[in-house]
């Protein structure tokens, strides 16, 4: 308990915000955050927003949304995924295996292994407009097509009783 909750946490805590500080150094960053008082260079505090009347347009109107997943997720894809795509927004995230379950990467999303290849892929994706919307739209309709609660309740209720809906 102490490890999934309390050391991940914290971990996942120090790997944000070296992350953070590194892509900072080469870009502005907007953070929607309840944090406060970072006061890091080129990263601009908003402040907290509501999540579901809010942070879809924050997803949507963003060039690039980063995921860095907690470490205490060993599977499966984090909500935030799902929200950043079905809002429309481009989606860069760590990798997470369970992703290529379901999305198709540079496809749908773009995942990143390391720091460094992280820097390489908001570089590449900040240049290339069209290539970074077509990535969002994919995941977007992808995320419409095979992946509302409507999707996941009929999947439940079939695994339940062992028929299809």
């Amino acid at each position: 308990f102490y490890e999934q909750f309390m050391i991940n946490r914290r971990i996942t805590a120090i790997e944000r915000f070296d992350i953070l500080e590194t892509v900072s150094e080469r870009h502005r960053v907007d953070l929607f955050t309840h944090l406060k008082g970072l006061s890091m260079e080129n990263v601009y505090e908003h402040g907290r927003v509501d999540y579901l009347n809010e942070m879809p347009l924050v997803f949507k109107k963003s060039r690039i949304n980063l995921n860095i997943t907690l470490r205490s997720i060993k599977s499966g894809i984090p909500l935030r995924g799902f929200d950043v795509m079905g809002a429309g927004g481009f989606l860069l995230t760590n990798y997470q295996a369970d992703f290529l379950d379901f999305f198709v990467p540079g496809e749908d999303f773009v995942y990143y292994e390391d720091k460094r290849d992280l820097l390489r892929k908001i570089d590449y994706y900040l240049k290339h407009e069209e290539e970074r919307q077509s990535i969002a739209e994919n995941g977007h309709d992808k995320i419409a097509a095979r992946h509302t609660y409507r999707h996941r309740i009929r999947e439940m209720l079939s695994r339940q009783d062992g028929r299809s809906l």
